[in-house]
This record gives structure tokens, sequence and C-alpha cells, in this order.
């Protein structure tokens, strides 16, 4: 926050002195001439109110205990956040209005009512005081908060008192997502690639650990190094094997941000989450690339450390309303590792876009295609093409929201 100039404040402090002090002189001059009971009366009366001005502009504000709580847990897009602050005050400062404004960021400010994060305490004893303003539905993003800011004054306004307390925060807000249940992408149905034996899966696997033998474990899989150290019987145990890769690429693209494209926008944010999350959730090696003005890759990796970084990136990525994601894509394609399933989210199909998807077919490329809806804007030239993509021996679903088990549903019935 902007500091005042410290002189022009001090003039200006001066300025009200002087104006207060010839207004009693004034008063004081009128009475001493106009005599009579009302004349004295008006004075003494002035006198009161200008000693109490004078008293309020020499005692300082006070010193003030500030808290902020946000409550606790991770945000997800489209929750309640109530926040709730607290001022604590060591002594009670006789105002006659307290005015506390928690200072926000202009993303966060947008989604509450005007001066929802503002509150005006009259005249009390408390020491302790406290309100709170609530966000309804709280968009993802990253969000900061600057302090609090008090303020108050004299009864004509003539003396301001002013402190800000800095408490600076920032808020994650992560994107919602949906569980996937229905889709057969990340799952093995052929015979040739099922596993026929465990033996067969012990050889292709790594040893992620060990623990004790219990009855019915095979005796070939017994860790006889941790045994004798162990001194009891104790078994290995394998990392999971999922043969295949999967690389999402989400376009970052927008080229008119309107409302119903902003909203396709994010509700393909919401989709790359939920692929994102299952891929963790059945223990995948997934890859996440941001394309359009601004590039972001992320390598295939698995894990926890690895969805946290990549649901930390969906979170604070925002759209582009330049660049090109087929153009992206073409600098990008020979970086697609060898055997990885592509599967491409964007809120619109171009014909650069087609070309580039007929030249991964063409390498053998699995992919899958994710065409988010923008609801009242339609494009005949973009349902030929979509057309074209499953022609073309492609996967391709067309979302009216983030749930790919709906969509998957809704093609299944066509």
């Amino acid at each position: 926050m902007k500091q005042p100039n410290r002189l022009w404040v001090a003039i200006k402090l001066s300025l009200k002195v002087l104006f207060v002090i010839g207004v009693f002189v004034g008063i004081f001059s009128y009475a001493m001439f106009q005599g009579g009971f009302v004349s004295w009366f008006l004075f003494y009366t002035i006198t009161m109110l200008v000693i109490l001005m004078l008293l309020y502009a020499a005692i300082p504000l006070g010193s003030f205990h500030v808290t902020r709580d946000m409550g606790e847990g991770a945000r997800i897009a489209g929750s309640e956040m109530k926040v709730t602050v607290r001022i604590q005050r060591k002594w009670p400062f006789p105002f006659l209005y307290l005015s506390v404004t928690d200072e926000i960021g202009d993303s966060l400010k947008k989604q509450i009512p005007a001066h929802h994060s503002k509150m005006i305490f009259y005249p009390t004893v408390k020491k302790e005081l406290e309100y709170s303003y609530t966000v309804s539905s709280i968009k993802r993003g990253e969000y900061f908060l600057y302090g609090i800011y008090l303020e108050t004054s004299d009864m004509f306004g003539l003396f301001k008192k002013r402190k800000f307390i800095e408490i600076k925060e920032s808020l994650l807000v992560y994107p919602n997502y949906h569980e996937i249940e229905r889709w057969s992408a990340f799952e093995r149905h052929d015979m040739e690639t099922r596993l026929s034996s465990m033996d067969f899966v012990e050889d292709i696997t790594s040893v992620a650990g060990s623990r004790e033998y219990v009855p019915g474990d095979k005796l070939t899989s017994i860790d006889w190094k941790v045994t004798a150290r162990a001194s009891k019987l104790m078994t290995k145990e394998f990392e999971e094997y999922i043969g295949q890769n999967f690389l999402v690429i989400f376009n970052n693209h927008v080229p008119n941000k309107n409302q119903p494209e902003l909203e396709a926008y994010e509700k393909g944010i919401e989709l790359v989450t939920s692929i994102v999350m299952y891929a963790t959730k059945k223990r995948l090696q997934i890859g996440l690339w941001t394309l359009g003005e601004a590039n972001r890759a992320y390598p295939l990796d698995a894990g926890a450390d690895h969805q946290k970084r990549l649901i930390t990136h969906l979170s604070k990525v925002e759209a582009d309303g330049k660049g090109n994601f087929a153009s992206r894509l073409k600098e990008y394609e020979s970086e697609v590792p060898t055997g990885t399933t592509m599967i491409i989210v964007s809120a619109e199909l171009t014909d650069q876009m087609l070309e580039r998807i007929k030249v991964f077919l063409s390498r053998r490329v699995q992919v899958y295609f994710c065409l988010m809806d923008r609801g009242n804007i339609k494009d005949s030239w973009e349902e030929k093409r979509f057309e074209e993509i499953k022609r073309l021996g492609a996967e391709a679903y067309l979302l009216s929201g983030g749930n790919l088990d709906q969509a998957i549903t809704t093609n299944a019935g066509d």
C-alpha cells in the first residue's frame, strides 16, 4: 500500500489545528463583545468540543493485534470460503467508529459484493472485535491478501487516524475434478498385454520394499537378505507395473475471452485435473503440456510429488489470448515419447489441429481428443472436423462439462 507523504501529512495536521484554534479564538471574541448567557454558553460548549478534538488528535490510535482466519484444508474451485477477521485492543481507545477493511487482491475482490470485506464498528467497550465475509463460490487460481486497514476520526472528520497492519497471505484454490470410473484408456483388455503369471510380473517390476511373510505368499518372493537381518521370514513387495505412458496436451489458447469460451476453458481444466487424479490413483506415468502463447511441459512421471506439481500448475495457469496451439504442437511433436497415448483437451478444433492429429495417427500414436462444448457458439466446420477425427480412428469426445464418464455414456448411446 502506498504511504502518504509525511511532510504533506504534517502540513495538513498543522492547518487543521490552526483552524480549530481560529474557531476557538473567534467564539471567544464573540462572547467577549456580545456578552450574555447564550454567547458564553456557546463558548464553553465549543471549548469542550475543541478540547476533546485536540485530545483526540494527541492520543495515538493504540496497539492492535489483528488476525485473519480462512479455515484449514485445501480449497477446491466452487467451494465456499469464509474469512474471519479478529481485532484485539490492549486498551479501549475511545473511538466514535472504527472502519476495518481487509485489503485483498483484485481477482478475489471481484468475486464478492462491493465493500463486502469492510466493516464499521461503532462505539463499544469490547476489547475484541470480529467480523466475517464469505466468498460463496470461489474460482480456481492463486490469490493474495495483504493486510488490514484501520481508520477512525473525530465527530467532525477533521482528525483522521489510519493504520495498516500487514498480514500477507496467499491462497491457492485447486481446480474441481470428477472421479473417472468408465474410461478404459488406462486399462489393458487385449490378451497380448495381459500379465499371465506372477512370475512374469516379478521379472518386470522393481522391488518397492519388504514386509513380513504371511501364509499364501510365494516362496520365490522371499527376501533372504532381509530375512537374515530380521530373523524372521520377509517377502518382497513389488511396484505395480503399467505398460503405457500417457501425455495430456492442453490447448491453453482462447481466441475470444467471452463468457462461453472461458467457461469451456475452465471445464477443460477440470477434465485435465480429473485425468491427473485418476492417473495418480492408478499409479500411471503421466505428462502434461499446456501449449499457447506461453508453453509449459512436464515430462512423464508418477507419484504424489508429480501430482502436486501438475495440480499446482493447473491451479495457476491462465488462458492465453494469443499464440497458435497447432503451431506449438508441431514444434513439440518430436518430443512425444515412443509408445505414448496422447490425450488432447481443447475448446477449439481448427484445420491445423486436424492436420497435426493426422500426423500422430500416421505414426501409430493412440490419440484421444476431448473437445469442450462452448454452448451456443456453434461451428459447422468444427463439427465436420470432429467427425473426421473419429473416422481416422481416434477416440473423440464432446464434453459440456469436465465429467468424462458422462461423455462416455453419451457416446455409448449414440
